[in-house]
């Protein structure tokens, strides 16, 4: 299967694109994953800037996108020699803006074939998927689609911070940008959360910032782990770092904002 596949990501008039995001792929917060979100921002600006690869990402949820065909505007910035950058619109079934992104890709061919493995080092005692913790669902009653489909497991906890591993629905080579997108916003969740002591405030991050640093072949699962960095007046900052296995694929940051008052009804199972 190819990402737009899974993304159900069709091409329409004047360079837009359809995306049909259901709700499978929802988190807690009424609608679609911030990571489905940033990887519909990279596999339609992958559109206007054919044959580069994704270099970075900053995309930031103005408002949840709802259930329904999403419309989404790729705009080519700037078409240099050795970057392309794209703007991302999305608009919901309601014509509202929900997201604005930029991405940038590069160009390889004009660019050093040099590789250097960094000093992030490799992670130790971190245990395999299928040792790994599943994500259990929320008491509080409230809906988190994303648990089915991704199936997301705690599978280390270390100077690192919460790592969380999920399963990656195709197999297109060259993607594992848009997988990391999705690895990374689902793991902002943990270390936020184990910081509240139990509190039952909501915490969506209304933003992913990521640069993709490798690409490996896409595996079957990709791991994601996020630090809490900080928390002050009810805004949290964490640091991202997305692996295929070993392999450091991309690094990032997110913010997340602490919402005073209980969990929204409109977010609980209708009855």
């Amino acid at each position: 299967m190819k990402v737009l596949d899974f993304l159900k990501g069709t091409p329409a008039d004047n360079g837009e694109w359809r995306f049909d995001l259901g709700r499978e792929l929802h988190g807690a917060f009424g609608g679609a994953n911030g990571g489905v979100v940033g990887a519909t921002c990279v596999a339609a600006a992958r559109s206007v800037a054919p044959e580069r690869v994704p270099a970075s990402l900053d995309v930031r949820f103005i408002r949840g996108l709802t259930e329904g065909t999403a419309r989404v505007i790729p705009t080519l910035l700037h078409g240099g020699r050795t970057l392309s950058v794209v703007s991302v619109d999305i608009f919901d079934s309601r014509d509202k803006l929900c997201t604005r992104a930029t991405v940038s890709l590069a160009n390889l061919d004009a660019l050093e074939p040099f590789e250097h493995d960094g000093f992030a080092g490799r992670p130790e005692g971190w245990v395999s998927y299928e040792k790994g913790k599943p994500w259990a669902k929320p008491a509080s009653g409230v809906e988190v689609p994303l648990i089915d489909t991704f199936d997301p497991r705690l599978v280390g906890n270390d100077d690192r911070g919460y790592a969380t591993e999920v399963e990656v629905h195709w197999d297109e080579p060259g993607t594992c940008a848009e997988a990391a997108c999705i690895a990374a916003d689902i793991s902002v969740g943990p270390p936020v959360g184990s910081a509240l002591g139990g509190k039952p405030i909501p915490i969506p991050n209304p933003d992913l910032t990521l640069r993709f640093c490798a690409e490996p072949a896409l595996p079957a699962t990709m791991i994601s782990a996020c630090r809490l960095e900080h928390i002050s007046r009810g805004v949290a900052s964490t640091r991202i770092e997305v692996r295929a296995a070993d392999q450091i694929v991309a690094i990032g940051v997110s913010t997340t904002t602490l919402l005073a008052g209980a969990w929204p009804d409109a977010r609980k199972p209708k009855k």
